[in-house]
């Protein structure tokens, strides 16, 4: 009987050693596979996160090289590209030429890769965007880039030159001393025609931009020439402001700057 006993104790002991054993194994195994499993989704993840971010700077490989670390930057911390666009009344925020380049990017890079926050000040000389200290109003949309077109239409007759380019440098100290990281990028106005010296004020600032290591974007080529008639169909001559032609010229000639094809 006590043989029996025994026997029985040592059979139900190995089976207990046995299922243990099984269900040991069974588990490291499984733990295993998921290891492998996660290992294999972060490495697919890691893989399309960089092809992303290479896609995104192929597309933005036109920009100046700032621009471009600027747009690098954004990408590998995760979050949208911080485009502020600042100017005159020509550079409306509903119905001009920002909508018109905000669709062209949302349309290249993807929906949300570009948030595009638009400043209009309308009326507004260089003087007057200096001593109100606008840049202010984008240092709070913690901006990537600066996209400014300085009011130097506004400022044609009005304030000189020499005196546009001290405030245009005034208004980037004030945004670089909160944003330290915001890349500006400099443009023009619209052309308008047959003007005499607002062509050489544009030219001025462009020598001003390169003179001190700002980006500059030259939009004049895309347009006709400036002292064709044929302006007045893309700038009402009434008012110097682009129609709805000029600003498709506008947006399509910044589009090509900062879309590669």
């Amino acid at each position: 009987m006590r043989n029996f006993v025994f026997i029985l104790l040592l059979t139900a002991a190995c089976l207990a050693f046995l299922i243990t054993g099984h269900l040991y194994w069974e588990r490291k195994i499984e733990a295993t596979v998921q290891a492998a499993r996660a290992k294999v989704e972060t490495s697919a993840k890691q893989e399309t996160e960089t092809s992303q971010t290479e896609a995104i700077l192929a597309r933005a490989r036109q920009l100046p090289a700032a621009a471009q670390a600027a747009i690098k930057r954004a990408v590998e911390e995760h979050r949208p590209i911080r485009l502020v666009i600042a100017g005159s009344e020509s550079t409306p925020e509903n119905g001009g030429w920002p909508e018109r380049l905000k669709q062209a990017l949302d349309d290249a890079y993807g929906k949300g890769v570009f948030h595009i926050t638009v400043h209009e000040y309308e009326g507004l000389t260089t003087a007057d965007a200096d001593r109100q200290r606008i840049a202010a109003d984008w240092v709070k949309d913690k901006p990537d880039l600066v996209l400014l077109e300085p009011f130097l239409l506004n400022d044609n007759g009005v304030v000189t030159i020499d005196d546009t380019l001290a405030h245009i440098q005034s208004i980037i100290d004030q945004l670089k001393s909160a944003a330290p990281n915001a890349v500006v990028i400099l443009q023009p106005p619209n052309p308008i025609y047959n003007a005499t010296y607002y062509p050489r004020q544009v030219e001025q600032l462009e020598a001003f931009a390169k003179e001190n290591g700002y980006p500059y974007i030259n939009h004049w080529p895309a347009w006709p020439d400036a002292n064709s008639e044929e302006l007045n169909r893309y700038v009402d001559p009434q008012t110097d402001l682009p129609t709805a032609e000029g600003a498709n010229v506008w947006a399509d000639a910044l589009a090509k700057h900062f879309i590669a094809r």
